[in-house]
């Protein structure tokens, strides 16, 4: 019958659908965590998103972190995902890798999607932290690390400098914790908010932030002379905090050439592992 005919064929149409996307997750399926590297770095740019001073940047912060406090500061860039979100893919290679120490678990993994970077989807970054730093460096906190140095960098296309402002703000943290100083210029900046740097379209601009000066001189007269009537104390109120997370990494004078003896070389990856803490976008 033709009708009957017509139904056999749609039921070896429909088994054929459903081998096919059975064997869909071959072509479909996230990639492979890479395996644990032979030469042991700070970073790792298989995606090709970092240029090569910030490379080097990284490489030459994250030695000197890890020989003073033991800690593993990692920065990964990778093609896609596949069906992984980040967590997941973030986790397995963190605990693959075994970053940080295997009792202290204080590594840190920031991991960059470039699929996803250059899309603007979900899933673009993630700091994955080890059990041992997550109260040096709680989710929320991770989460304003990438808000306010790397995704305002991105969105101008600054995708190396969005990683390295990153990689800084965290390594931050983590000498803040450890309370050390590094050698060298590493101070993280916060990304511009607004329309970008440089004067812009409105001449006027310049004459603005003149006029906002002259009114911040004459309120600092005011208040001074305030004060003095009070007999008010001289100190400075607002002095010795430093900046990002108070002392530790960048406090008190800069990087004025202290601390211990150079670089020796780094171990390999120490057997850390991960929780799940940290922060996505």
């Amino acid at each position: 019958m033709p009708l009957k005919l017509l139904n056999n064929k749609l039921v070896i149409c429909s088994i054929l659908i459903c081998l096919l996307l059975a064997l869909s997750p071959a072509v479909s399926a996230a990639p492979e965590i890479p395996p644990k590297p032979d030469t042991f770095d700070y970073v790792f740019d298989y995606a090709e998103m970092i240029e090569p001073q910030d490379e080097d940047m990284i490489s030459s912060l994250g030695r000197e972190l890890d020989e003073k406090t033991g800690a593993q500061l990692v920065a990964v860039t990778v093609e896609a995902l596949g069906n992984s979100t980040i967590e997941e893919y973030a986790n397995k290679l963190f605990r693959t890798w075994g970053l940080g120490d295997r009792e202290k678990n204080n590594g840190v993994l920031l991991l960059v999607n470039r699929e996803n970077v250059l899309s603007g989807s979900p899933g673009r970054v993630r700091i994955e932290v080890g059990y041992g730093l997550e109260g040096a460096i709680p989710d929320a906190l991770a989460g304003r690390i990438l808000d306010n140095y790397v995704l305002p960098r991105w969105e101008q296309q600054q995708y190396s400098e969005g990683i390295l402002q990153g990689y800084l703000a965290v390594a931050s943290e983590v000498a803040g914790e450890y309370n050390i100083t590094v050698e060298g210029s590493y101070d993280p900046v916060p990304a511009e908010t607004g329309s970008g740097s440089g004067q812009g379209a409105d001449g006027g601009a310049p004459f603005m932030g003149f006029f906002v000066a002259i009114f911040i001189i004459i309120l600092v007269i005011a208040m001074n002379r305030k004060n003095k009537r009070r007999g008010g104390r001289d100190d400075d109120e607002f002095g010795g905090r430093g900046g990002w997370g108070g002392g530790g990494f960048f406090g008190g004078g800069g990087f004025g050439g202290r601390g211990g003896g150079g670089f020796g070389g780094g171990g390999g990856f120490g057997g850390g592992s991960s929780g799940g803490g940290g922060a996505s976008r």
